[in-house]
């Protein structure tokens, strides 16, 4: 449970709509936390950056990079 109460996907605005709907648009879900970050823009803005540098800088492809990633995160490594 967040302790910043997330906004309703239709309450984003500006910058936060923008990426939200470009999060749509690629086939992702929009989460709840994500939510939450869309009330501070750049915030999210740098996440969804972030996200993008850590992945696909390898052969492996961005699907296996992820399933490697959510195994080490699972298993404390």
């Amino acid at each position: 449970m967040t302790w910043i109460r997330p906004m309703k996907p239709d309450e984003a605005e500006g910058a936060s709509k923008e990426i939200i709907d470009g999060i749509r648009a690629g086939g992702r879900p929009v989460s709840k936390f994500l939510l939450a970050l869309g009330r501070r823009p750049a915030v999210l803005a740098g996440r969804e950056s972030l996200r993008e540098a850590a992945y696909g800088g390898s052969v492996l492809g961005r699907r296996r990079e992820q399933m490697i990633a959510f195994y080490v995160a699972a298993h404390g490594g």
